[in-house]
């Protein structure tokens, strides 16, 4: 596998700016339309965007649709890893996490990158 066909996406956050959300949306689906894997590292209030209905919440206006762009990204295999500290932090122990979202920490994306990955933050 190349190094670039792993890409990372760290998104810290939600509501607060969904701009943000909504590319960090698109370069994870350009990236598993490519053919790449796709990993969301969220820390901060992105931790948010792997639970159940959230992404429904958000949007951007004459922007193309969060929720439908969330919706292609776990169709397309995009993974979510959540900081636990963050998860903690924000009491979403209990949360109902979307289809490819896990609570983990760094050492499961060091695993993920190993070899290379491309990375984008937002």
């Amino acid at each position: 596998m190349a190094t670039d066909d792993k890409v990372v996406v760290g998104q810290t956050h939600g509501a607060d700016d969904a701009e943000s959300v909504l590319i960090g949306y698109l370069l994870g689906v350009e990236a598993l339309r490519a053919g790449k894997e796709a990993v969301m590292w969220l820390t901060k209030d992105g931790v948010h965007i792997a639970t159940e209905g959230y992404s429904e919440k958000l949007s951007v206006p004459n922007a193309p649709s969060i929720a439908d762009l969330h919706n292609e990204y776990i169709e397309k295999g995009g993974r979510f890893f959540a900081c636990p500290v963050c998860v903690k932090t924000r009491q979403l122990e209990e949360a109902s996490w979307v289809k490819g979202a896990e609570v983990k920490g760094a050492p499961s994306l060091y695993e993920f990158t190993q070899g290379g990955a491309l990375t984008f933050n937002y």
